[in-house]
């Protein structure tokens, strides 16, 4: 339960304090300051390979196979989770009556996330062991363990300033 609930938060990170933000502090590309998700998504995938880059030594070469790797690992685990709690949303907007079978499968669905995104992982580190050395391994689990808590650490600190 522990690791779905650090998995959910990092997977939607990106969107945690959305409507808090001022829409016109442009940060985003576009001219009116609006971020999309694909736009969020896309600047929360830079900080994050911004902060692996200073953790993890790679060269350059190590560093453009990892980081091609890392993003497919990352898209796919998006898109599942995203899949997984829109039909949950759905469901919860749903006006009327929902049959059990549906709560059951949604529920199903839902239990099940972690271990499909363990899958993704798990088939991925292993392509990803033969671009890393042990040493490179061990400081990317340490690094993206941390990375987390460390995009809490600098909100908190921007908010405070």
């Amino acid at each position: 339960m522990r690791n779905f609930f650090i998995i959910s938060l990092i997977a939607l990170f990106p969107f945690i304090g959305v409507s808090a933000q001022n829409p016109n502090n442009g940060n985003c590309n576009n001219n009116k300051g609006n971020c999309s998700r694909s736009e969020m998504m896309a600047k929360f995938m830079e900080q994050k390979k911004a902060y692996l880059k200073s953790c993890i030594p790679l060269n350059d070469s190590e560093a453009d196979a990892f980081f091609t790797l890392y993003n497919e690992m990352e898209k796919k685990k998006f898109e599942i989770s995203i899949a997984t709690f829109k039909k949950a949303r759905e469901i919860k907007k749903t006006v009327g009556d929902i049959s059990d079978e549906v709560y059951a499968k949604s529920a199903d669905e839902l239990a099940a996330l972690s271990t499909k995104i363990a899958a993704i992982e798990s088939e991925y580190f292993e392509k990803i062991k033969k671009i890393l050395t042990p040493k490179q391994m061990f400081m990317f689990f340490q690094c993206n363990h941390s990375f987390g808590k460390e995009m809490i650490k600098k909100e908190q600190q921007k908010q405070a300033e």
